[in-house]
């Protein structure tokens, strides 16, 4: 656990992520075209994507208001080329979605929505979590194609992965700041409990993209 004698301290560490994040080519130019496309490789409907979309948005109004992001329905069967033991693999749909920015001169944030678990490394995830790579811009979230997930869910998670992607590294239990009272439930936390993002978090956040916008103007 990270501990911080005070939100000052909390926010400087944060402003300061940024120069790690942005010696990535793909991190500094989906940041500045705002745009997010998200693929929809799985079997929710158009109530579940209009769900997670509006979620994106919400999350996206908090630090990089204006973003563009896109729906694009795909066929599962697409992505036989990352199928490995039963799973898909994280690391071939990342090197995939980098020659497609190539392809098409963009580089969009990914947001991949698949009927599978997907791997990372020997790293097999469980059915509704996700894999996100912050500095590369792309998320993969992984559906039971057997579940009805409630709404609740996708305010949750989703929204719980968009803030990594959006750069906040860490989860609410990771970090412990003083000057922010009693601690309640928040998004960050581990299977994200709540829909609320806690004070602490989203001055993290914040405070991110105050360094990201401060390398922007020098």
């Amino acid at each position: 656990m990270m501990k911080f004698d005070s939100a000052g301290e909390w926010k400087s560490y944060c402003f300061n992520t940024h120069k790690a994040y942005l010696k990535s080519k793909y991190f500094r130019c989906w940041l500045r075209e705002k745009k997010i496309d998200v693929f929809n490789y799985s079997s929710l409907n158009k109530k579940d994507e209009s769900q997670i979309m509006k979620t994106i948005g919400n999350m996206l109004k908090i630090c990089s208001p204006g973003s563009k992001i896109r729906m694009f329905r795909r066929k599962f069967s697409e992505l036989g080329f990352a199928a490995r033991n039963g799973s898909l693999s994280g690391e071939k749909i990342l090197k995939m979605a980098k020659k497609s920015r190539i392809k098409n001169k963009n580089c969009n944030a990914g947001i991949f929505l698949v009927n599978s678990r997907a791997s990372s490394g020997k790293n097999l995830l469980n059915f509704g979590d996700a894999l996100t790579y912050v500095s590369d811009g792309v998320v993969i979230f992984t559906f039971d194609p057997s579940v009805r997930y409630p709404k609740r869910f996708f305010k949750r998670e989703v929204a719980h992965e968009i803030c990594h992607l959006l750069g906040l590294n860490a989860h609410h239990k990771d970090t412990a700041v003083k000057g922010y009272g009693k601690e309640a439930k928040c998004i960050m936390d581990y299977n994200a409990p709540s829909e609320v993002l806690c004070n602490k978090c989203k001055d993290g956040l914040l405070s991110f993209w105050d360094g990201v916008n401060h390398a922007a103007q020098q």
